[in-house]
Order: structure tokens, then sequence, then C-alpha cells
């Protein structure tokens, strides 16, 4: 796929009978089935525990802010410029996180990330309980913490496939991801409570103190995984789409000993895989965060008048499907044709938002179900497919490219969805969301490149 003329010949030619007899059989032979099997390597597990105790903390820092916004006397101004700083800063730093996981190994960079929190949120809570607290310097720390979590994600994705083998991949993913959403679901929750018994700058302590643990977790974790090169992968299989991204030489097969590799600009250029994937990813996320953050609460408070309770309730849908659908994701190792069933899976989502304003309460808890569960089925079989179609020394710079296009509109889905909000009412932001996401991942599907994979 890095050859542009294998790749235009390829894209132009017929399935044969053969490859189309060979993906039925392997269909009919594959069952779905859960596996636990990452959870057996010790470097898994250590990077489980740490993103786990990661995510949970994220929760008290969502829920601390606020409040402590409030209690040094801002309002939602001040509040609304802290979260768009700490967005800001963490959009900055994703593509770092995905060079610095390929120039110095994604484990210390993870581990740099972890460390950079642990002090910019420890200094939140000492400016939170000194006796002149500044809302402006509370600013600054919160922009710190951002730029941290920015490193993070591509450098977590990028670790995995040095921990686990190629088979247990895509099981490892699902089971982080309901890892993540089970700790973003109970996190809020306790976080509450936490301020509300005693103070924000406690709920900041508390989330300090997950970013130290995460830190020892990920101390522990030794072997090839903390390496700054990675291992040499196996010569690459040729397919109907060519060679797998970064690795292929001029002639579709492996690349010669001494060809330099494959950069990330050109990877870009020549992989048409990469440049759908991004493409995809950016257009379904151009509605969904104007959806959740803007239609969701206008929905609830409005049409479906079950104001505050009703809107935790939908939210609490769409993360609990979210958690089925990591461990079905884990279930669905060995599937054939991965690509296709992640963008079918996505077409489902858009099909289960759109019919939110229209089912009643109950039937917007249903179909918010079924989005979360599809919206996660479709994100751990597109990473685990650029995790296993990418040259290890790209793996970073291509993770951080996918996480930057998700990321990178959701200020622009925002102030989109509110001036809709505004003049039509949220069931259209409902249905713009549904429709964007059903071309997009309906464009995807007509991807050869994407759909065979």
């Amino acid at each position: 796929m890095t050859d542009s003329v294998t790749e235009s010949v390829t894209d132009s030619a017929p399935e044969s009978t053969t490859e189309t007899a060979a993906a039925g059989t392997a269909a009919r032979r594959f069952r779905p089935r859960l596996s636990f099997a990452p959870l057996r390597s010790r470097g898994y597990r250590l990077l489980f525990a740490a993103e786990l105790v990661s995510v949970f903390g994220d929760a008290f820092h969502a829920v601390a802010l606020p409040f402590l916004v409030y209690q040094l006397g801002g309002g939602g101004r001040e509040l609304g410029l802290l979260v768009a700083g700490y967005g800001v800063c963490r959009l900055a730093t994703t593509p770092l996180g995905g060079i610095l996981s390929d120039r110095i190994g994604p484990w210390r960079v993870m581990l740099i990330s972890d460390l950079s929190r642990v002090v910019f949120t420890a200094g939140i809570v000492a400016a939170a309980v000194a006796d002149n607290p500044s809302v402006p310097v509370i600013a600054v720390l919160v922009a710190g913490t951002g730029l941290g979590a920015g490193l993070f994600q591509p450098a977590a994705y990028a670790i995995t496939p040095r921990l686990l083998p190629a088979d247990q991949l895509q099981a490892g993913n699902g089971l982080h991801s309901t890892a993540s959403f089970t700790a973003g679901m109970i996190g809020p929750g306790v976080a509450g409570l936490v301020v509300a018994a005693l103070s924000p700058a406690v709920a900041f302590g508390v989330d300090a103190a997950t970013f130290a643990v995460s830190a020892v977790c990920l101390a522990m974790i030794g072997g090839v995984a903390r390496g700054t090169v990675p291992p040499p992968p196996p010569p690459p299989p040729v397919d109907d789409d060519g060679p797998q991204p970064g690795r292929a030489g001029p002639d579709g097969g492996a690349p010669p000993s001494d060809a330099p590799p494959v950069g990330f600009w050109r990877l870009l250029r020549e992989s048409a895989l990469l440049r759908t994937v991004l493409l995809v990813t950016a257009a379904a996320n151009l509605t969904v965060g104007g959806m959740v953050r803007i239609g969701l609460p206008s929905l609830s408070n409005g049409e479906l008048a079950a104001g505050a309770g009703g809107l935790g309730g939908l939210l609490a849908a769409f993360t609990a499907g979210s958690l089925v659908g990591g461990l079905f994701s884990a279930g669905l190792a060995g599937l054939p044709r991965r690509g296709a069933t992640a963008m079918v899976a996505g077409m489902t989502l858009g099909l289960a938002i759109a019919a939110v304003p229209f089912a009643g309460y109950l039937g917007a808890v249903v179909a918010l179900v079924v989005a979360g569960l599809a919206s996660t089925v479709t994100n751990v079989l597109v990473i685990t497919t650029m995790q296993q179609s990418t040259a290890p020394h790209l793996l970073g710079r291509v993770m951080s490219a996918i996480v930057f296009a998700a990321l990178s509109l959701f200020p622009l889905s925002t102030v989109a969805a509110g001036l809709v909000v505004d003049r039509y009412g949220s069931t259209a932001v409902f249905l713009a969301s549904g429709a964007t996401l059903l071309a997009a991942f309906a464009f995807g599907l007509s991807r050869r490149e994407l759909r065979q994979r």
C-alpha cells in the first residue's frame, strides 16, 4: 500500500472468486468468543491497571473543576475558558505524543505524561488551599494537565502491540475500552461524593494520586515495551490492497535491507488506507461532540422533559452500551473483513442516533445503548486494523493522527450544534449527526482498502 502504482492497480482490480470463497469460508468458521487472554500478560495487566486508574482519576478532575472555579468566585465564562484551554493544550500535544513515541518509545512518553500530570495536579491542590487562590493560576495548571493528557493516548495505542501477540491485540483493545468506560461510569459518582463531603481540593488530590499510581504501574512494565526501537517486524504479507503501510518495497514486496524507512508524510501520501481512516474519523466526529454536549442536554430538558436526572440516565445509557461494546469487541478476534464490520457498526451508530428524538425517553435510552455499543465496536476494530497495518517505527505518529482527527473538530462541533439548537431545535442536531455518521461510514464501506481489511 506504500507504492502508489500498486495501489492504483489493486484498487481497480475486481475481487477474485478465490478471495470471495476464502472470505466466505473464514466467515463460516468464525465464532465470537470473549477472550481474557491478554490479561495473562504481565505487561498488559500493568498497562490495563495504569489506564483504569488514570481514567478513574480523570473523573475527579472533570467534577471538581467547576466547583473549584465557583468557590473562587468565578462563573461560567471563567469555567469555559479553563475547559477550552485544557482542550487546546491537549490537542496541541497529541501530534507530539506520536512523534515522541516513535523517537524515544511510547513507554517513556506515558511516564512523562503521568509524572507531569502529578506535578500540575498537585499544583492545583496547593493553589486551591492557598490563602489567596487565583483563577489565572488554576488556569495555567489546568492547561498543564491538558499538555500531559495529549501525550498519553497516542503512546498508549502504540505500546499495546509491543505487549501482546497479534492474535490477542483486538481482545486487548476491547478490554481496554471496557475498563475505560467502567472507570468513566463509576468515577463521576465517587468524585461528586468527595467534592460534596470534603472539597474540590481533596478531589484534585485524589486525581494526583491516581496519576502517581498509574506511573508506578507503568514503571513496573519491563522487557521490549521499554525500548526506543521496537523489534524488527516479520516480512509483511502482500494482498490485493498492497503491502502493509510503511513496510513495502517498490516492487510490492518486503523492503530491501538498505532502503531508508518510509516516513509519515510519505505514508500519508501513498497509503489510501490511512487517508480513508483519517477522513472517516474526522467526518464522523464532525457532529458527535456537539450532539452529546449540546443536543442531548437540550433534548432532555426540552422535548423529553426529563431534566438533569434524565440527562444523567441518557449519558449513562450511552456509557453502558460502550462498556458492553468493549466486551463484545474483545470477542471478535479473528473476525474476517474487520474493516467492513467496523463501517457497518458505524452506520448502525448513525441510525441509532437519528432515532433518539423520536422514541420517547425509554426509547432514547435503548437507542443510546445501541449507539454506545456500535461506537465502541467501530473504534476498537479500526484501531486494531491500523495497529496491525502500520510499521512499528510509524505507529506512534499514525495513532496520534487518528486521535487528532477525532478531537480537532470538537470545538466547531459544539459551536455549530448550539447554533442549530437555537434556530431549529435539538431534533435537527440528532438528524444531522445521524446523517453525517451514515455518510461517513458508508464512504468508508465503499473504499476497498478499508472494506477488505
